[in-house]
């Protein structure tokens, strides 16, 4: 009778530890296809600024890109994955020697310099023109670090993440009336700790219209430490074959599986901290009207070491910066000669990086948390009035209500100036032969100048 119970026992046994294998190699082979279906390598071997390839078994960075795209404005307009702006941009690296991840956000509308163009626009533009290569390129710019890796994630994306871990406790700091991820609707949510679901998750980090792009950065970094700590309990691992399946349907990246599974097996069994800042910086409008955000220099200094120590690099000297070694010619959609984006160096070191000098940013990620009712920056203040009233089914067309941040792949209008193209926000011609008049030209501002048009690119003011 014992030998009988024991044979019993171990059949069950078997039965169990082959059910678990079969599960196993299935979720295996899911995760093979889930990561190879949304693997999408960019058209770079490597960062310039790297002499050997990035791996991540050393510390390493990835940009994390959200984009605005979904479904009904990508069929409305006929447009891919890499034709839309990123309504959010986030910088992360990878410290193995401290098992930490320090992450930038970096505001849509930051002045920065995009390579495919050759001037000066909101950062969130550089996607729309060169898709994530765009992106890393505009980011290395801006922080004179190398950009390794990438990961691009639709607001589909958000609202199934958040959904297959069982959605995420978070705190809604106001009430907001939000559209959702089709805008066929609204999502409305009053301020205080809940738990959200996808379409609420969406809400919240989408929403600038109390707080502006600044305020939204934050929630956006607070979202995804509370997913990934979710994903980290027993509960959300419970979920991978779901999570496996919105990584294939909703981002696209350049990991390899056996990165992947690298950096999953060292987050799995490693206690990671995280630090987070948001790039500091001044409102700027253009002569126009247009609403551009200036990085502060010293916090964009200080945030370049940091992460190049990290990453065992030199630290960077001032001029390395473009957008300080510029600091006196950023002007929006201005070209530059071939000295002065080459060979031009001002003559006086900044204060901030003299010797002793000791930043208030520490070592950049040392910044209180964005406070809209005590920041001296307003934001872009174009935004929807009268939500309620505001669907997509009831929005007036780009004609009627000028420049429009969601249309994009048409001609735009904005106070008379036209595009051909693309809106670019500010109402600028991309295209100096656009809207030409006889004997005269528009210059970068619209402004209508008799004579002929002199020292011009193809493409725009020469600067």
């Amino acid at each position: 009778m014992t030998k009988k119970i024991f044979w019993t026992i171990v059949v069950v046994l078997l039965i169990v530890l082959i059910g678990v294998g079969i599960y196993i190699f299935s979720l295996y082979n899911t995760f093979d296809k889930g990561v190879s279906n949304s693997y999408e390598p960019t058209d770079r071997e490597r960062s310039d600024l790297r002499e050997e390839d990035a791996s991540v078994e050393d510390s390493f960075t990835v940009l994390i890109l959200g984009t605005d795209e979904n479904e009904s404005r990508a069929e409305k307009d006929n447009l891919e994955g890499d034709n839309f702006r990123t309504d959010s941009m986030i910088l992360a690296t990878f410290d193995k020697n401290e098992d930490d991840v320090k992450l930038v956000n970096i505001p849509r509308d930051t002045l920065s310099y995009l390579d495919t163009e050759g001037y000066f626009d909101k950062i969130n533009h550089a996607h729309m023109y060169g898709g994530p290569s765009g992106s890393m390129e505009s980011v290395e710019d801006l922080l004179n670090v190398p950009v390794d890796y990438y990961v691009r994630l639709n607001m589909a994306g958000v609202v199934d993440i958040v959904d297959s871990v069982g959605g995420v406790e978070f705190d809604v700091p106001f009430d907001m009336n939000e559209p959702n991820q089709n805008d066929t609707g609204r999502v409305k949510l009053e301020a205080g700790t809940q738990e959200l679901d996808g379409e609420e998750a969406l809400a919240v980090v989408r929403s600038r219209r109390v707080d502006s792009d600044l305020g939204r950065g934050n929630r956006q970094i607070e979202l995804i430490e509370a997913v990934l700590s979710k994903v980290k309990s027993s509960g959300g691992l419970n979920k991978i074959d779901d999570l496996i399946e919105v990584v294939e349907d909703n981002t696209r990246h350049s990991f390899t599986t056996g990165e992947i599974r690298s950096i999953a097996s060292y987050y799995a069994f490693n206690d990671i901290t995280f630090d987070s800042t948001q790039l500091r910086g001044t409102d700027y409008w253009a002569q126009n009207g247009g609403y551009f955000y200036q990085a502060d220099e010293e916090h964009l200094f200080v945030l370049s070491n940091t992460i190049r120590s990290i990453l065992e690099m030199d630290p960077s000297a001032p001029n390395d910066l473009i957008n300080i070694r510029l600091r006196e010619y950023l002007v929006p959609y201005e070209y530059f000669d071939d000295y002065t984006m080459e060979e031009y160096e001002p003559q006086e070191l900044p204060y901030y990086a003299e010797e002793g000098y000791e930043s208030p940013y520490g070592d950049g990620f040392d910044t209180e948390e964005f406070d809209y009712e005590q920041s001296d920056v307003e934001g872009e203040t174009d935004l929807e009035e009268n939500p309620e009233n505001n669907t997509e089914e009831e929005q007036n067309t780009p004609e009627q209500n000028g420049a429009n941040e969601d249309s994009q792949g048409q001609g735009q209008y904005d106070e008379g100036q036209y595009e051909e193209g693309q809106n670019n926000d500010n109402g600028y011609y991309d295209n100096p032969n656009q809207g030409q008049e006889s004997g005269g030209y528009y210059d970068s501002y619209g402004n209508y100048i008799e004579g002929d048009q002199n020292n011009t690119n193809e493409n725009g003011n020469y600067y």
